[in-house]
């Protein structure tokens, strides 16, 4: 599995978690945009995994062409050509189906209370606190905690003007 070989810029922008709100996230990211030329195609680093592999974003996105970006993790998900495939929605809320359909009720809670932590702009550490202790079920939980934080930092810039992260962190606490 592999990084699609293309014209992109690489940037690293690893320095998400100076910021707890989401305003601030979604300020940082437009002032960053904002200096990317025209026509260009951008893949933002965001995230290192303590197994190596990486979050990153491409940009432009294939549907709203001005703030859109997908998002891939590293080595996880792959096309048969081996280049990274971006997860989908529901690959996390399968993932968290797993967990809770094999976790204890009190293992699940501490899962959903790491979840909380990213859904309230915290740090990483301080999710991985709960998470420490659980059993390994599904995607670790390192990279579904940080690749969770992406996806609601995508929904906060869609959908700025109404329920941002909210929609698809209800999706995840109703399983």
């Amino acid at each position: 599995m592999v990084i699609r070989n293309d014209d992109s810029i690489s940037i690293d922008l690893l320095n998400i978690e100076q910021f707890n709100r989401t305003e601030d996230i979604r300020k940082f990211l437009l002032s960053t945009w904002i200096q990317e030329n025209p026509a260009t195609k951008y893949r933002y680093f965001v995230e290192e995994l303590s197994n190596g592999g990486r979050i990153y974003l491409e940009r432009p996105g294939r549907l709203n062409k001005g703030c859109d970006f997908v998002i891939y993790i590293e080595n996880r998900l792959c096309y048969k050509n081996e280049n990274d495939m971006p997860p989908k929605h529901e690959y996390i809320l399968n993932d968290v189906r797993a967990k809770k359909a094999l976790l204890t009720p009190i293992q699940f809670e501490q899962f959903t209370k790491a979840m909380n932590v990213i859904y309230c702009c915290g740090r990483y550490s301080n999710a991985e606190n709960y998470v420490t202790n659980l059993p390994l079920i599904g995607l670790d939980y390192e990279a579904l905690l940080k690749l969770v934080r992406w996806f609601f930092i995508e929904q906060d810039v869609t959908y700025w003007a109404s329920s941002g992260r909210k929609m698809f962190f209800d999706a995840i606490m109703d399983i």
